[in-house]
């Protein structure tokens, strides 16, 4: 087994309520198995006071015609490669919408935050698929406690202590770490993955992802 030292390092940037990051981790994944990567998860969020929608992280404007294309465009890609996924229909969105612009928290803040507070459990791997999954199979909330309550339990870990330590100062700063680091690396969205400070953005880079690691391996 290759030791940790002599992996190469990839930081994997995505949202839990993106299609297109399920699509692309999940690709990822399979893609990189077997090669000496150490993948470094780093789930983001939104902060409150940039809006919303995914685009408003980087600053950007979507327009619904665009959206609807892009919801389109991650079905056909889950069904070329196989991958279940279920998309919330367009008044069910707008109404989550809704309800995240009145949380205290940015979205996608509290999972993120329950994800780090989860690593070193050793089951922030399993975490990050049931987060996914429950987002685009169970079309569940996973801004609501509820359902990561839900999720916690099912993963087995204890949902109560988790969620205590994600409230607190150390995964909140973790998460904000994470976001800082993103946009250090200069991330234009998600998926994004860095490898030796190369970013590749986007689910139709994954084969570029893996030809890096590939390239790597033989220097």
């Amino acid at each position: 087994m290759i030791s940790k030292a002599n992996q190469i390092k990839i930081y994997s940037y995505s949202i839990y309520h993106s299609a297109n990051s399920y699509i692309g981790i999940t690709l990822a994944e399979k893609s990189l198995q077997g090669l000496p990567v150490d993948i470094q998860r780093r789930p983001i969020y939104i902060p409150k006071e940039r809006g919303i929608k995914v685009a408003d992280l980087q600053g950007r404007s979507e327009s619904a015609t665009l959206s609807a294309y892009h919801g389109e465009d991650c079905l056909r890609w889950a069904d070329k490669y196989g991958i279940e996924i279920r998309l919330k229909e367009p008044e069910e969105f707008a109404n989550w919408v809704k309800r995240w612009g009145k949380m205290s928290l940015g979205r996608e803040e509290l999972p993120a935050r329950v994800y780090y507070a989860a690593c070193g459990t050793g089951k922030e791997h399993l975490l990050d698929a049931a987060f996914f999954r429950a987002s685009y199979i169970e079309l569940l909330d996973i801004n609501e406690e509820s359902a990561i309550i839900k999720i916690l339990n099912e993963v087995g870990l204890n949902a109560q202590q988790i969620l205590k330590l994600a409230y607190g100062e150390a995964a909140k700063q973790t998460a904000l770490e994470a976001l800082e680091e993103y946009e250090n690396f200069g991330c234009p969205g998600v998926p994004t993955w860095v490898v030796e400070g190369e970013r590749f953005w986007g689910k139709d880079r994954v084969d570029w992802v893996t030809e890096k690691v590939k390239q790597l391996c033989k220097t």
